[in-house]
């Protein structure tokens, strides 16, 4: 998997917003939410931070959940420090269903190349993200099965 991939194209839809990818997910949002006049809770905010998001989960994530490589998959179980990484596609999803990490912050990594945090319970992953308020649209995370796989009960 490559880590140094340009940011998507969710961008082209705004002429004059000149993105940076070197920003954390939140605050190149956040920019353009200003530019546009986006107000922070509006319908027109949610609606466009979760396309934002599942445009930067294609790009830095995407089309994972469709590989057939199984050298993809044990990159991704290496990536969120499983312990034992498996032999097989399907060991590495069931590894890999057991880890707990914010799906925000696993994009943002991998665009600014940082390492990802792991929570050591799903209770301090629901903690944390309660508190940043950083969460991938369930709608959008039950359409990818990576996503699927990722996904935890916050609310």
């Amino acid at each position: 998997m490559t880590r140094n991939r340009p940011s998507s194209n969710y961008f082209d839809r705004f002429p004059g917003f000149l993105p940076d990818p070197q920003l954390p997910l939140h605050e190149e949002f956040e920019r353009l939410a200003k530019f546009r006049g986006w107000h922070t809770g509006s319908k027109q905010y949610r609606r466009e931070n979760g396309r934002f998001l599942r445009a930067e989960f294609d790009v830095h994530l995407g089309g994972l959940e469709s590989s057939r490589k199984l050298d993809d998959w044990q990159a991704l179980c290496e990536e969120l420090r499983v312990d034992s990484i498996p032999n097989s596609i399907t060991k590495c999803k069931k590894k890999l269903n057991k880890v707990h990490v914010n799906l925000v912050d696993l994009i943002n990594c991998r665009r600014q190349h940082t390492e990802v945090r792991i929570f050591k319970t799903h209770k301090a992953l629901v903690t944390y993200t309660r508190a940043t308020d950083k969460i991938f649209p369930k709608t959008k995370a039950k359409a990818d099965g990576l996503l699927q796989i990722l996904l935890r009960k916050i609310y």
